[in-house]
């Protein structure tokens, strides 16, 4: 039989957990245990994941694009850059996620979005439950809808995390509507609703919209050349929450669309990610 090649030291080896939302779903997620080593990312699937002896840390909720889109356990260089920093990381699939079912995808569709949201906030409610991590020292980070949601946690739920990271997601579906491309638009329609006849639930799920509620650090990043999420997006929310000294701060990757094609931004982004999560943490 052929031996499984261990990890290279330093890295985690994430475990599949899951939590039950508050209206009872089932969600799962993969966790990635700071200072695990390559021994493995947690204490193992299922629901208790606080090891004995273990003591609640610094934690990020990691949000992937999509929102049709899958977390998976593959080699993620954001990922093992924060645990190496000291901070664990839960990447869960939260309502909407391919890969569990068509009533589970389309469980985020229109009005329900307002129950993906609260799939965020109870992510962080299990890391605290379980031992995992600090509640007052949990970030939240994603990418396109991922930056969104981001966005919408910490405007919706503004006592929950830490700080947020931003990264190409929409700050008012309105305007994304607006600018993005046609096609994109068109085929949103069924999920976030459609920009004429849905507007008023549509502002309401705008993170824009309730701004001022956004009161911890958060670091918005966008690609200059960006047409899926259009670079407004970012530059909008930056504004509103620079107009009343909010603390936020802004990388613009020169050259760049919705997705980061240069070495150079790639790594400039984990570095400016993890300086300014350990920051706003405590790390």
């Amino acid at each position: 039989m052929t031996a499984v090649p261990s990890l290279p030291e330093g890295l985690v080896e994430p475990t599949l957990e899951t939590f039950a939302a508050r209206d009872g779903l089932d969600v799962t997620g993969w966790l990635y245990r700071a200072g695990s080593g390559s021994a493995g990312g947690g204490a193992g699937s299922g629901r208790a994941v606080g090891s004995a002896g273990s003591s609640a840390g610094p934690a990020l909720v990691h949000l992937h694009g999509g929102p049709e889109s899958q977390e998976r356990p593959t080699f993620s260089p954001q990922h093992q850059a924060l645990v190496a920093a000291g901070i664990t990381v839960f990447a869960p699939n939260i309502r909407g996620s391919s890969g569990f079912g068509k009533e589970f995808v389309h469980a985020d569709d229109l009005e329900k979005r307002w129950a993906a949201h609260d799939d965020v906030v109870d992510c962080a409610r299990f890391l605290v439950s379980t031992g995992v991590a600090d509640p007052a020292r949990i970030a939240v980070t994603g990418r396109s809808y991922g930056g969104y949601a981001t966005l919408a946690a910490l405007a919706f739920s503004p006592d929950v995390f830490a700080c947020g990271i931003d990264i190409c997601g929409m700050s008012d579906l309105g305007t994304f509507y607006r600018d993005t491309e046609p096609w994109i638009a068109a085929a949103a329609t069924t999920k976030y609703g459609h920009p004429v006849d849905d507007a008023e639930l549509l502002a309401a799920l705008s993170p824009l919209g309730s701004a001022s509620s956004i009161r911890v650090p958060l670091l918005v990043v966008h690609g200059e050349l960006d047409t899926n999420v259009p670079i407004g997006e970012a530059h909008q929310i930056v504004e509103a929450l620079t107009s009343r000294g909010a603390p936020v701060e802004y990388l613009e990757l020169d050259g760049e669309g919705h997705e980061y094609r240069r070495l150079a931004s790639r790594r400039k982004l984990i570095a400016r990610l993890v300086s300014f999560t350990r920051a706003s943490l405590g790390v």
